[in-house]
Order: C-alpha cells, then sequence, then structure tokens
C-alpha cells in the first residue's frame, strides 16, 4: 500500500492522548453553575427564617406576643391582660371575582392590633375558635386555675416545602459546580487556555 499517511486527529478520529474536554469550558461551566446555586440557596433559606407561626401565651400576669419561624423566634409584644381589649375576626375579600371571603383572628389592645394568624384562613370556623378562646380567657383569666393559655396559627409547612425544594436544587447546583471545578483540578494543561 503506497500512500500518504495521515494521523487520525485530522480525520476526526479521537486520540488517547488528547483530552475529551477543554479547560477553559470546565472553568466556565463551573462558574456558571456556581453563580446559578447562588440565588437558589439564598431563596431557600430565607424561606426558612420566614416567621409563619403566630403564638399567642397568657397567664394570669400577662401575655406574650410570638412570631416563630423553622429557626428563629421573635417576641413581638408583650402586655398585661387588662391591656386586651377584644378579639375578632376580620374578613376580607379575595381581589378575585367570585372569590370566598378570608378571614383571620386578630387580638385588639391599647397598642393596637394583631393578627393573631400569618395567613389568611379559609374556615371562618377555624378564626371564630381561636377568638371565642380569647374572648373567654380575656373575661376570667384565674379560669385556667394557673395554668397557661397558648394559642397559635402554624403555616410553616409550606415555606419548609418550598425552602427544601429551593435548597435542593442549590446544593446540586453546588455540587456539580464543585464536580467540575475538581475535574478542572485534574485537567492537563492547555496552553490555549
Amino acid at each position: 500500500m503506497t500512500g500518504a499517511v495521515t494521523d487520525s486527529a485530522s480525520q476526526g478520529i479521537a486520540s488517547d492522548d488528547l483530552p475529551a474536554y477543554r479547560p477553559r469550558s470546565l472553568r466556565i461551566s463551573a462558574v456558571a453553575f456556581l453563580m446559578l446555586a447562588v440565588p437558589f440557596l439564598v431563596f431557600g433559606g430565607m424561606m426558612f427564617f420566614l416567621k409563619a407561626r403566630v403564638e399567642l401565651h397568657c397567664d394570669p400576669g400577662g401575655c406574650q406576643l410570638f412570631h416563630l419561624s423553622l429557626l428563629t423566634k421573635e417576641r413581638v409584644e408583650l402586655f398585661p391582660v387588662a391591656d386586651i381589649q377584644r378579639a375578632f375576626v376580620d374578613r376580607n375579600r379575595s381581589s378575585r371575582a367570585g372569590a370566598e371571603p378570608l378571614y383571620r383572628p386578630v387580638l385588639e389592645t391599647v397598642r393596637g392590633k394583631f393578627p393573631l394568624s400569618y395567613r389568611w384562613l379559609d374556615s371562618e370556623a377555624e378564626a371564630e375558635r381561636t377568638v371565642k378562646v380569647l374572648n373567654r380567657y380575656r373575661a376570667n383569666p384565674l379560669a385556667t386555675q394557673g395554668r397557661s393559655l397558648i394559642l397559635f396559627h402554624d403555616h410553616r409547612r409550606s415555606p419548609l416545602r418550598v425552602g427544601s425544594a429551593f435548597s435542593a436544587v442549590g446544593v446540586g447546583l453546588l455540587g456539580l459546580s464543585l464536580w467540575l471545578a475538581l475535574k478542572l483540578r485534574k485537567a492537563p494543561a492547555n496552553p490555549r487556555g
């Protein structure tokens, strides 16, 4: 056989000594996935700090109102039982046409009005139950025989699901970015960059 011999790289055949990827594209991909992971991690973390549980602790000496997230607890107000003027159900019409009204229990004190639920409730009975218990306690704080009254509305499940999903995507993207960075470290030096 006579003829010109050509190398395998010029014929489009992959050679064993050439890398199958370029370090420059790996570097760009690693940075891109890292930049993409940051908003997911930040938003996921924000959801874990969303104060979606409202608690009212009342003793014969006074009441404390707390807002809780999955990770933090903040005391919003401290007031004596005598400062409670009333509890009532606040009604709100949804902006959607033909939508049912929404309800939220509200505590009114001499210092202002405090919602006892993070979200508006679909059930008037649930909001009314909280109001009845609180008004009964306000009328006779000693009826609990020295025990504390604790009322709460917990809406932390939705932020937990959303925050977990966003955090999982962010961690996955961060892992992919780290994997590409490790692959870049193992890549042979390419003079073209």
